[in-house]
């Protein structure tokens, strides 16, 4: 699925209504199937109003607004897989299989959406849709030929790689269980296995887990001489940030969430901004840099405009010529705003295989293949706790991977929520969890029900902001991960030469409070046995 242009969408909206009978368009048989369709602004704002349209239940106009989209030659397949889920759900099956034609003909490769996502349901039981899923399948198994997915990564088995059978079989149940989309371990350099989930293999939304990668193309600047150190101030490259506070802020405190760029928790204001690098630049630092940590997406968007001052090239453009190219990468996408910015906190949407060969990489300390891509220097100060009395976890846009790590939620949050309008049923749901240690599983199995739901913890989250639940850390420091929501994980476990790749698209397959599998970093450890004690 694509992320909204205004908010993450997430299955698949409903219903639609009738419209004219469906032009099919020739079969990809030569052309290439990792197009990437960049919408104008035209384009994008209709795309904008199309999920308006679905949200306010005015169906036509959303199918009124897809139709129009394809005969203007913006094919892209993820409007033909919206239109045929909106046509399903509206009763209209001949015409939801001849969007879903429609895309099978423009290349569409999700073969697990297509399998599971609620709104296709009504078209899964029509005879003529076993043929739709085999084109489907087989546009799958084109894009991993054509894109080269996972080139260069030889293979073993676990087994040979000394992987615990137990502990495999029981990551693998727990990953299906939880909705996962596709898995990948590697283990001394070598693909050890693979799994995907009722589908193939295809670009997935990585989530927060994009601003590790961006963190990567600053250190790839400073390799490359363009930008001096993390240390310079951000006024370098926006002369305009040359005054009171904004003076003081540096690369390093974009990277480390310690700008004290005022911010929400959420991105909600962040995606009605229609250009998101000038939206950070606009918004005032309330807090001396460096001391205060606050997880700020709208920060992290203002390094996609350093990247671009300091290399001359948008961001995703000097990441696919400076990493995804040495490394064999080449079915990558990334969204960006209505400006043309690639985003910055989210947006890159990549392969899990390819996915795990950026961790790879920075378990060989940035080497590929006897070449030096990334400096190890930069993969040591990314990976390494960056403010440990503000966040023992929090390195540069990456986090360490402590036995034990716990959130605790201070009496202060819940007043300042409290005081800024939280509801008296929410505060009192959380009293009993003042000050109380939480794991990353307590956290969606027992607080999120505790509260209500996902939607009150992140009331309470926003309404508390810019003050956040403190981290503790316990026992010692075992790798280091990029993390992203609904369960995005890249793993990396340097001693025993682990990297884990987990992503996860929400398809109806799991209810969505289920589908972050939180624990994913310790099954991964655990599929290396401790050495018994001399």
């Amino acid at each position: 699925m694509r992320r909204s242009l205004l908010v993450l969408l997430c299955s698949l909206m409903a219903a639609c209504a009738h419209a004219p009978a469906l032009e099919q368009t020739s079969a990809p048989s030569s052309a290439s199937l990792l197009k990437l369709w960049e919408p104008s602004p035209e384009e994008r704002q209709t795309l904008l109003v199309a999920e308006q349209a679905i949200e306010g239940k005015d169906f036509a106009k959303a199918l009124e607004l897809y139709e129009g989209l394809w005969a203007h030659g913006f094919r892209d397949p993820y409007v033909a897989f919206d239109a045929a889920a909106a046509a399903a759900q509206f009763g209209d099956t001949a015409k939801g299989l001849a969007w879903m034609e429609r895309g099978a003909d423009a290349g569409l490769a999700n073969v697990a959406g297509i399998r599971s996502a609620p709104g296709l349901s009504a078209l899964r039981t029509q005879p003529s849709f076993a043929a739709i899923d085999a084109r489907i399948q087989e546009n799958a198994r084109r894009v991993r030929v054509e894109g080269h997915v996972g080139e260069g990564l030889p293979r073993s088995t676990p087994e040979a790689e000394g992987l615990s059978p137990e502990a495999l079989a029981t990551l693998l149940k727990a990953a299906e269980e939880t909705g996962t989309s596709g898995l990948v371990l590697l283990r001394h350099g070598r693909l050890v296995g693979e799994w995907y989930f009722g589908g193939d293999t295809r670009r997935i939304e990585t989530m927060s887990a994009t601003k590790g990668v961006v963190a990567l193309a600053i250190g790839l600047l400073i390799d490359d001489g363009k930008i001096a150190s993390a240390d310079v101030p951000v006024s370098t490259f926006f002369p305009e940030w040359s005054q009171g506070l904004k003076a003081r802020v540096t690369l390093r405190h974009l990277l480390n969430h310690t700008s004290g760029l005022v911010a929400n928790r959420t991105a909600r204001d962040i995606y009605q901004s229609p250009d998101f690098v000038r939206f950070a630049l606009e918004a005032e630092v309330a807090d001396p840099p460096g001391s205060r940590f606050f997880y700020n997406n709208k920060a992290v968007n203002l390094l996609a405009g350093v990247v671009e001052r300091a290399s001359g090239e948008k961001l995703d453009a000097y990441l696919r010529r400076r990493l995804f190219a040495p490394l064999g990468i080449r079915d990558v996408e990334w969204q960006k705003d209505p400006a043309g910015n690639p985003l910055g906190m989210s947006g890159l949407r990549i392969h899990p295989l390819d996915f795990a060969k950026l961790g790879q990489l920075l378990l060989q300390r940035g080497e590929w293949r006897g070449r030096r891509i990334l400096s190890e220097a930069w993969i040591r100060e990314c990976t390494t706790p960056s403010t440990p009395a503000l966040s023992p976890t929090s390195g540069l846009l990456w986090w360490a991977l402590y036995e034990q790590t716990t959130r605790v939620i201070g009496p202060e949050m819940v007043e300042r929520a409290r005081s800024n309008g939280l509801s008296e049923e929410i505060v009192a749901r959380l009293r009993p969890w003042v000050n109380r240690p939480v794991t990353r599983d307590e956290l969606m199995t027992a607080l999120v029900p505790a509260l209500g739901g996902m939607e009150a913890l992140m009331a309470f989250m926003e309404k508390a902001a810019p003050l956040e639940a403190s981290s503790q850390v316990a026992g010692a420091l075992q790798g280091y991960a990029a993390l992203g929501s609904l369960g995005q994980f890249l793993v990396v476990i340097p001693g025993t030469e682990l990297v884990a790749v987990r992503m996860a698209e929400p398809d109806g397959r799991v209810p969505e409070n289920q589908i972050a599998f939180s624990t994913f970093p310790e099954h991964v450890v655990a599929l290396v046995p401790s050495p018994p004690a001399p």
